[in-house]
C-alpha cells in the first residue's frame, strides 16, 4: 500500500487520533511500526488511507494488527475476495475473518465523566460502564451476524471468525474479558476472595444482558445461525500503544522515551488473584509478544469448529463437558495495562 500517512483529505477531517500518531514524537515507535505493516497490506476497498486518517482510524489500526497477527502465525493472506476481511490459509487449513469494533464515541461516557466517577467511587455509574461494555460488543457481533457472509459461495463449508476489539470509550480497553466470556457462553463463574485468593462459590446461567431498560439475550453461540461462527476473537491491547511499545521495542525509532507499562496478568498459582506488574519499555529488547492480550473463543455449536492447533502460543478458550472451560492458558497473559510515554529530561 502506498504512503499512509501522505494526507488525501481536508485537514479539518483528519482525525485526532491520526494526528497523534503522525506528528506526536511521542508516538513515532508506533508510527513507524505502521507504516512497516502497511507496505505489505493490501487495500481491498480503495478507501483504506482515507478512513485511517479520518473517521475510520481506530477500524483500519484493528485491520493492521491482524493483519500483523496472521502474519506472524505463518497464514498466507489471500486477496481474492472483497469480503470477509481476511481470507487466511495455512498447513491446508483456509478460514475466513472478519474485523470489527465497537467504535462509535460515546456522548455520556466521556473521559472527564469516567474519570470523575472513579474518583468519587461512584459504583452505579462503574456498574454502568461494564454493562454499557457487554451491550455494545454484543451489539458488534450481532450486527455481524445479520451479514450472513456464511451464504457467500467461497465460505461454504468453511470456518468464519469474528475479530472484535473494543473502543467506544477509553475505559473500555482497561475491562477484563471476563463479561465478554459470560455474553459468549451464557454463564459464570462467582468467585469469593478468600485466604488471599480465589474461591469458586458457584456457577450461574445467564439469560440475559441489561444496561438500564435495554437488554440482550445473553450465550450467542447457542442463538440462531451462530452456529455459522467457528470462534470469537477478542483482544482488548490493540491501540496506539500497543503499536507504539512494539515499535519501540524494535527500535524502529531514534526517539530517546520513557515508556512505562504498568497492569494485571495471569497468575499461575491455583486459585489466585491476578499479578500486578510494572516494567520500562526497553529499546531494542523485545518483551512483549503481539499476540500476547489476545483470546480465541471457540464455538461449541459452530457446524465448521476451528482447527485449535492453527493458532500456537495464544490463550484459547473452549467448552468442555457439562460446560466446564477448557483451553489453553498463556503463562504471560496479560489482562489490561496502562502505558505512560514521555521524553527523558534534557539538563542544559
Amino acid at each position: 500500500m502506498e504512503d499512509i500517512f501522505e494526507i488525501i483529505v481536508e485537514e479539518g477531517k483528519l482525525s485526532d487520533e491520526f494526528k497523534l500518531l503522525s506528528e506526536s514524537k511521542l508516538f513515532a515507535p508506533a508510527k513507524a511500526l505502521v507504516e512497516n505493516i502497511a507496505t505489505s497490506f493490501e487495500d481491498k476497498d480503495g478507501n483504506f488511507i482515507e478512513q485511517f486518517q479520518t473517521e475510520g482510524f481506530n477500524a483500519r489500526l484493528w485491520e493492521l494488527y491482524l493483519f500483523n497477527l496472521f502474519t506472524e502465525h505463518g497464514f498466507d493472506i489471500l486477496d481474492d475476495h472483497n469480503r470477509p476481511d481476511f481470507h487466511l490459509q495455512k498447513d491446508g487449513n483456509e478460514l475466513f475473518v472478519e474485523a470489527s469494533l465497537s467504535s462509535e464515541k460515546d456522548d455520556e461516557f466521556t473521559k472527564e465523566f469516567i474519570d470523575e466517577s472513579i474518583k468519587k467511587n461512584n459504583l452505579s455509574v462503574q456498574k454502568d460502564l461494564i454493562d454499557y461494555y457487554v451491550m455494545r460488543m454484543g451489539s458488534v457481533l450481532y450486527s455481524k451476524l445479520k451479514k450472513k457472509y456464511w451464504e457467500l459461495d467461497w465460505l461454504k463449508d468453511k470456518p468464519l471468525i469474528f475479530a472484535i476489539t473494543p473502543s467506544h470509550n477509553y475505559i473500555s480497553k482497561f475491562l477484563p474479558d471476563a463479561k465478554i466470556i459470560e455474553y459468549l457462553y451464557g454463564f459464570r463463574l462467582v468467585t469469593q476472595v478468600m485466604n488471599g485468593g480465589l474461591k469458586l462459590v458457584r456457577k450461574e446461567v445467564i439469560s440475559e444482558h441489561t444496561f438500564r431498560d435495554k437488554k440482550i439475550p445473553a450465550n450467542f453461540f447457542s442463538q440462531e445461525n451462530t452456529e455459522n461462527i467457528s470462534a470469537v476473537i477478542f483482544t482488548n491491547n490493540a491501540d496506539l500503544h500497543k503499536f507504539n511499545r512494539t515499535g519501540y521495542q524494535q527500535g524502529l525509532s531514534e526517539e530517546e522515551l520513557i515508556i512505562v507499562r504498568s497492569g494485571l496478568k495471569y497468575n499461575p498459582a491455583p486459585d489466585s488473584l491476578a499479578l500486578e506488574f510494572t516494567y520500562n519499555i526497553e529499546k531494542g529488547k523485545e518483551t512483549e509478544e503481539w499476540g500476547e492480550s489476545l483470546t480465541i473463543f471457540h464455538n461449541p455449536n459452530a457446524k465448521f469448529p476451528l482447527d485449535r492447533s492453527v493458532f500456537e502460543n495464544v490463550r484459547q478458550v473452549w467448552l468442555e463437558k457439562d460446560n466446564i472451560y477448557g483451553g489453553i492458558q498463556k503463562e504471560d497473559f496479560v489482562y489490561n495495562s496502562i502505558t505512560c510515554t514521555a521524553t527523558p529530561l534534557v539538563e542544559e
